[in-house]
This record gives structure tokens, sequence and C-alpha cells, in this order.
């Protein structure tokens, strides 16, 4: 109850009892006055007692900036590749036909400098190299976020998922070929249409170099991606559904080792991707890719195209999750008898909320053969 609620109340009791009808029926005019001087004085006490509250109470306060924190995982796989040759032993890669691997060791750095801005910074320490993996800043701008710096590519869905997360051990070919690196540096925008889609807009430059596999020097482009929530009358959010749209420039080196030959080659590219993921029941997740990547030396750019369907069913009350996936992708349209195919199957173990199984099957076409996989993951 509010103090001024309680003040009309006492106020309300005052004037019934300084009433003309009452005190003639009930005390003599002194003895009114007296008791009408005593609620005053009670009314005076209750409202000290209110402001005393009012001046106690926490001031509402500004967000404080969040300290630095430290995140990040180490996975460890098991790998059987009959895809591999049996004497393979390529010192660059660490392949070969069966091996143990230390995939990743991720390193996440993230800071609030002040309430609406978010920095974070990872790096990854495996395989053969230390390397960068994000370094943006993120800022509310308006009734949108803007991301600055290196980043992942807000493209496909399943480039955006971080590798924590992700069922199978890697991802779909149209994935990998498309986005080597994930990431890109420059700037993009995000924000929500009252009633509509999620809309990001991005601008990117390139790395300019040649780490991230897919440009030696340049490759600018830029995107626009809708996100739209599918939501059913009664049952709330379903899943979305997405669009996205980018284009640019690209540029790679035809040539043999000491005689470059460097080109431009177009990075249009065109996606739609669907997510299905009910409170109860499978999550369904497919991305179709259309486009143009790095082709040969005689034809610079090619025509490519490539699709993923991802099926998973947690148990009910269980910690195991069950897993399907295809995928195939053609590196160029042009030429017959290349599309790279591939299914898996697989099961997830959560142990607890740090540690996580994973044993997958795989069998693949161009090239031939079947892999198996078990990795351990560990969070920190």
């Amino acid at each position: 109850m509010s103090r001024w609620m309680v003040v009309g109340l006492l106020g309300c009791v005052v004037g019934f009892l300084a009433g003309p009808s009452w005190a003639q029926e009930t005390a003599s005019p002194t003895a009114l006055q007296a008791e009408v001087a005593r609620l005053r004085q009670r009314v005076a006490e209750i409202m000290e007692k209110l402001e005393a509250q009012r001046q106690q109470a926490p001031k509402p306060q500004k967000a404080a900036p969040e300290p630095l924190t430290f995140h990040g995982y180490i996975q460890m796989r098991y790998e059987r590749d009959s895809t591999q040759p049996s004497d393979a032993n390529n010192l660059q890669t660490g392949r070969a036909r069966t091996n143990f691997r230390l995939r990743r060791v991720r390193f996440d750095a993230r800071a609030r400098p002040f309430p609406e801005g978010l920095f974070r910074l990872q790096v990854d320490a495996a395989e053969r190299d230390v390397l960068l993996r994000d370094a943006y800043l993120e800022v509310r701008l308006g009734q949108g976020t803007l991301t600055f710096g290196h980043f992942k590519v807000p493209f496909l869905e399943e480039v955006l998922e971080s590798s924590s997360v992700r069922w199978t051990p890697e991802r779909a070919r149209v994935s990998t070929q498309l986005f080597p690196g994930e990431r890109d540096r420059g700037i993009a925008y995000t924000f929500q249409v009252e009633r509509g889609p999620q809309v990001t807009l991005g601008l990117f430059s390139g790395t300019r170099s040649a780490e991230t596999q897919d440009s030696l020097t340049s490759r600018k482009s830029w995107l626009v991606r809708l996100v739209q929530p599918l939501e059913v009358k009664g049952r709330g959010t379903l899943g979305r559904a997405w669009l996205g749209r980018m284009d640019g420039i690209g540029r790679r080196d035809f040539g043999a080792l000491g005689a470059p030959d460097v080109r431009n080659f177009d990075r249009e590219r065109t996606v739609l991707g669907l997510l299905l993921s009910p409170a109860k029941g499978p999550t369904f997740r497919a991305e179709w890719v259309d486009g143009k990547d790095s082709g040969t030396a005689a034809a610079p750019t090619a025509k490519v195209r490539g699709w993923y369907g991802l099926l998973g069913y947690r148990l009910p009350e269980q910690p195991f999750t069950l897993y399907a996936k295809y995928d195939q992708y053609d590196p160029d349209r042009a030429a017959a008898g290349n599309t790279f195919r591939r299914s898996a199957l697989g099961l997830q173990f959560d142990w607890n909320s740090f540690t996580r199984l994973n044993l997958t099957w795989e069998s693949q076409r161009n090239p031939k053969g079947t892999i198996w996989t078990f990795q351990t993951q560990m969070r920190y």
C-alpha cells in the first residue's frame, strides 16, 4: 500500500470522527478536539516513517561495466579416415589414416567497457599455429547492434554456429568451401523490423592475406540477410526462415609455386535456410546455397551450388542426442561427376554441463570413403 493511500484512509477516518452528527451523539466538543489532535499526531508519525523508508531505499544506478571474463573449450579427436592413404604422413596438417588430433584449444576473452558495448577477443591454439578467430566491438546503436572488427560472416547459419555446440565434427562442405576462414574484417548492423524480420547489413574488405585460405589480397563484399521467426498461434515460435544475398570480388593465385598468376573472381551468393525447433520433438535445419566461387586459371569464376539437411533429437530426460546429416556440394556446375556427397549418423552424450562426447560415422563420395570420429570436449 502506498503512503498516499494510507494518508487518504486516515483522512477519511479523521473526517468521519470530526463529523457533527457523530460528535453530538457520542462526545463533548472538548473530547472530540482531543481525539482529532491525537489522530493528526498519528498521521504525522506515519508520514515521517514513510519518508524515512523512502530515503533509505536503494536508488537506481546505471549499469556498471562488466569485468573481463575468460571462457573457452578444448576438443580432442580420434579419427579413422579411409579417404587418406594407408601411409599418409602429412606434416603440414597432421592428417593420417588413423590418428589422435588436438582439434581446437579456444581462448575467449570478453568484457563490457560500457553498458551497451561488448568487446571480444578469441584465439585458437591447435593444429599448426595460433590463429586469431575474433576481435571485434559490438555496440548498441539505435534500435539495432553495430559490430565492427574481425568476426564471423553473418550469412550461413552453420557458419554462425559455434564449434562448441555443433553436433557433427565438421561443417557441411558448402560452408567450409565458400567460407573456409568463417570470418572477415568489416562492419555489420543488425536490427529488428517491427512485426517483421531481423535484418543484417554488412560490408567487408577482406583480411588481405593468405592465412584464411580464401583470398590472397582482398575479398571485398557486401551482404543482406533477413531472418523471419515462424510463429504459430497458441504454440509460440517454432523456428525461423532466412534469406541472404551477398556479392563482391575475391582474388586468387592460380599460378604454380614461384610463378604467380593472381586474378579476380566473382563472389556472388544466395542462401535460403529453414530451422524448425519445437519445444518437444526433433530439430531440423537446412540451408541451400547457389552462387559463384573461384574456379581455374582458364575460368577464374565457377558456378557452384550446395546444400545440407541436419536432423537431431534429444531423448526425453536423457543426456543423449541422436543426429543425422546429409550434405552435397558441386564446386563447378559446368563440369560433370565432381559433386561431393556425404551422409553422417552420430550420438552425443552430455556428461555434465562442461563435458561432451560425440561419436560420428560418415560415408562420402568424391573422394569415396568412410570416417569414424570420436570427439571429447571440455569447456571452461
